[in-house]
Formats: C-alpha cells, structure tokens, sequence
C-alpha cells in the first residue's frame, strides 16, 4: 500500500515534532511518498527526521521515496550539510532520483 505525505513548507525545527508524529503514524511497512516540494528553508531536523524514518520504514519492511528530486532548498542544505560529499548510490537515488550532481 502507497501513502502520500505532503511535507510542510515551513517544516523545520520549531515543527518537527508534529510532523514526526503524523509520519509515523503512516504504515511504515508499505510504501510512503513523501512530497517535499513546498520545503522553503529546511533545516537539519529535516534531513534527520527523513534518514531516520527511511531507516524505520526499512526494519518494517517499507520503503520511503520523495516523490521528486530534491528541491532548492533542500538541496542546498544537504550541500551545506555536508551530506553530497561521499553520498551512496542508494542515497543519490532517494534525494535526487540517480540524478548526478553537479
């Protein structure tokens, strides 16, 4: 079973909680399409909040994607984050969709 989730545009920390609550109230053992399109100024609470649910929906047997490439904002913090300088092949898949980067 597929599940959509339409993340907040103002997710961040002050918000974080709430959306940790509705996501994991999500099946986990299917899959979750997360849209993170309207993200305007993410912060690290959201790259955590993701990693670890992908990592929870995995031990369930589930799967959680983006339903498109990272956007702007989003791709911007995982820069600054750090988190594009040794990426996997499996993470590149779940942010940017096996798109290389520049």
């Amino acid at each position: 079973m597929t599940s959509t989730f339409f993340l907040p545009a103002g997710l961040a920390m002050p918000s974080i909680a709430t959306v940790a609550e509705e996501l994991r109230a999500q099946p986990l053992g299917g899959e979750v399409v997360l849209d993170a399109s309207a993200l305007t100024a993410p912060d690290l609470s959201v790259v955590q909040l993701l990693l670890s649910l992908r990592a929870e929906a995995r031990s369930q047997g589930g799967d959680v994607r983006l339903s498109a490439p990272a956007g702007e904002a989003l791709t911007a913090l995982l820069h600054r984050g750090g988190f594009t300088d040794a990426m996997s092949p499996d993470d590149n898949a779940f942010w940017f969709h096996g798109v290389p980067l520049q």
